[in-house]
């Protein structure tokens, strides 16, 4: 029970509301192998116990870099 309490308190910490500049710049880091895999159990841990589906935070970060890039084209 404590292991779940665990990976949830971290599943939180990880993947926040919001995605910050340093997570963006660090993405390879956040994204890797290991930490995608310890959100990914979080995620399945909160969704079964709760309901509620948690987004992966390595998609957030491509969702935004994408939404940037093709703002900072519409610019120009």
């Amino acid at each position: 029970m404590k292991l779940i309490s665990l990976v949830l308190s971290s599943l939180f910490v990880f993947t926040g509301c919001t995605v910050s500049e340093d997570m963006i710049a660090n993405k390879d880091l956040y994204c890797s192998g290991v930490y995608k895999g310890i959100r990914a159990v979080g995620r399945v841990a909160t969704e079964v116990t709760t309901g509620v589906a948690v987004p992966d935070v390595c998609e957030t970060i491509d969702e935004i870099v994408e939404e940037d890039t093709e703002g900072k084209s519409s610019e120009t």
